[in-house]
């Protein structure tokens, strides 16, 4: 529909009117038409104008300066040059030919006795008609696509509609290019071949946009080319708008409508996020609630709950996802909380793959998933198994990709009912806690696996707890040589594989001799009887404590006891 120089040739007052130079250009839009009557025009004119001239303010120029000037209109966008000879010049010199041919600037040459008027007044007409048509159509487009978005149509309708305003198939992604909604969905797949920015002067609008030639691998290695409209949303976020142009090139009004659905998409996903928002806080409020056993009715739980369409009468597992820096203080490790952080949303976003069915809650320095699992499911060990190697699977994922971070699970026992919600939140808590003191950082611990550590966790006084040590073993812990660590692991590899000493041997990766060496120097400093079972449950009871309180807080405690 734009008007464009070879267009001029359709007016019957240039049918005598021939392109003297600059062929090239005849597809350049045209957007008004003034005269040259002055030669410092180029300063006054913004771009996409038709000039007509006699060349009389240029008479005096040579050959350089008639360069220099088709120079200024060519950086200026002018559309072409319209020359009437005859009356100042006979010939069009030839540096403005020679600056056409280069700049792709056309020069058209008139006769002397057309006016002005007869080539003004019908282009101004044309570009009249053209705008007026392009505000129509803005109009209808305008308002169809505020019809979807105040009717919730949705992303589908919103693109399938500008399928049918532009005749080509348009897909939509996510700022990562993951399709989420498309009219053709064989077209979704492609590899990039080539890109360039878009012209901004073809498009008419103001949003950035860009051209790139691609190949579809799923369409037999069809190629064609593409227009991405990236579409800015709230916390800017950016989805990416694409055009397939398989049946038709892109032109000048389908942008309007192209521009009216990025606008309406934009709406649609800020009005998405903002449910989402509301949806979140309510969702957390009524976790919280559960998690902590601050039920008023089980009536209003359930009407809570079915606002957000939540099921409470499934068995639900709670499962804590924790975050922690390799080498890092306090201080650094607050950085790692919050939803909005790129690490946690990552973990986020990783957890909602795996686990589609999950309520997730960020909860300061933890994602609680609420993972759902089948009650039916008679094999407890394997309903545990399906979650620790989700788990697992969203561990290296994540840790492949982030390196510098510790990712740590915790996992309760199933709760039946929410009355055991908290239970099993408690149960994670621990495991989660437990996990990392006995396994390292990059633990992944069920409370069901935590053994005996599960009755000591509930003491909470220390001293208490210390008091349940043996005295044989104090005595090794207050022994102040320093093969006392040795000695120490030595023990506790010897009791983990029954009193093995090659087993022993073969795990600390020292000669059997060795071993059996530091058994009997530990049997010289503490007296154990290694024959008596019951002292030697004591003992491992004791060095389990010595993991949980530590062994300095032992260490000090012996020596306070005189030991």
């Amino acid at each position: 529909m734009e008007f464009r120089v070879k267009d001029l040739f359709q007016i019957d007052t240039l049918k005598q009117a021939f392109v003297v130079s600059g062929k090239q250009g005849l597809n350049n839009p045209i957007r008004g038409v003034t005269i040259i009557e002055a030669p410092d025009i180029a300063e006054w004119i913004s771009g996409g104008e038709l000039l007509l001239s006699s060349l009389y303010p240029l008479q005096s120029y040579n050959h350089s300066e008639q360069q220099a000037f088709m120079a200024q209109l060519s950086e200026k966008k002018v559309s072409a040059l319209v020359i009437k000879t005859g009356r100042f010049v006979h010939d069009i010199p030839s540096g403005i030919i020679e600056a056409s041919e280069t700049h792709h600037l056309p020069v058209i040459q008139i006769p002397k006795q057309v006016p002005y008027r007869e080539i003004m007044y019908p282009v101004m007409e044309s570009l009249f008609n053209n705008q007026v048509i392009k505000l129509k159509y803005f109009k209808e487009v305008h308002d169809r696509f505020i019809a979807l978005t105040l009717a919730n149509k949705g992303s589908d309708n919103i693109i399938a509609s500008l399928k049918k305003l532009i005749g080509n198939p348009v897909t939509l992604y996510d700022r990562n290019f993951c399709p989420i909604s498309a009219t053709d969905p064989h077209l979704v797949q492609f590899e990039v071949l080539e890109q360039e920015e878009a012209d901004a002067a073809r498009t008419g609008t103001e949003f950035p946009c860009y051209r790139q030639r691609v190949i579809y691998p799923d369409w037999s290695g069809g190629t064609c080319d593409h227009f991405v409209i990236p579409v800015e949303t709230v916390n800017h976020i950016k989805i990416h708008l694409v055009i397939h142009e398989m049946c038709k090139t892109v032109e000048a009004l389908d942008f309007v409508a192209i521009e009216n659905a990025a606008t309406s998409l934009s709406l649609e996903l800020v009005k998405q996020y903002a449910v989402a928002e509301v949806e979140m806080k309510f969702k957390d409020d009524l976790i919280d609630d559960l998690l902590h056993a601050k039920i008023e009715s089980l009536q209003s739980v359930y009407q809570r709950a079915n606002l957000i369409g939540w099921d409470l009468n499934k068995t639900y597992v709670v499962v804590l996802f924790r975050l922690r820096s390799v080498d890092a203080c306090d201080e650094q490790e607050a950085d790692l909380y919050g939803l909005h952080n790129p690490y946690q949303h990552m973990l986020y976003e990783l957890i909602q793959q795996q686990v589609p069915e999950g309520t997730i809650r960020n909860r300061s320095d933890q994602l609680v998933v609420l993972w759902n699992v089948d009650s039916a499911q008679g094999d407890k060990t394997a309903c545990l198994r399906t979650i620790k190697e989700a788990a697992k699977s969203i561990q290296q994922i994540f840790c492949k990709r982030i390196q510098h971070l510790d990712l740590q699970v915790g996992i309760g026992n199933a709760a039946h009912a929410i009355s055991e919600l908290p239970r099993s939140y408690k149960e994670a808590q621990d495991a989660l806690q437990l996990g990392t003191m006995i396994r390292g950082k990059s633990a992944i611990a069920a409370f069901s696996d935590l053994g005996i550590y599960r009755l000591l966790c509930q003491i909470e006084d220390a001293d208490e707890l210390a008091n349940f040590i043996p005295p044989s073993l104090k005595k090794l812990l207050a022994y102040k040589q320093p093969n006392r660590e040795d000695l120490i692991k030595t023990l506790q590899t010897f009791l983990q594989h029954h009193q093995n000493a090659a087993k022993t041997a073969e795990d600390l990766y020292v000669h059997y001799k060795t071993v059996t060496y530091r058994i009997e120097r530990i049997k010289e400093i503490t007296g154990i009887d290694m024959e008596d079972p019951d002292e030697m449950l004591s003992v491992q009871v004791g060095l389990k404590i010595l993991v949980l309180l530590g062994d300095k807080n032992l260490s000090l405690q012996t020596e306070q006891a005189g030991v």
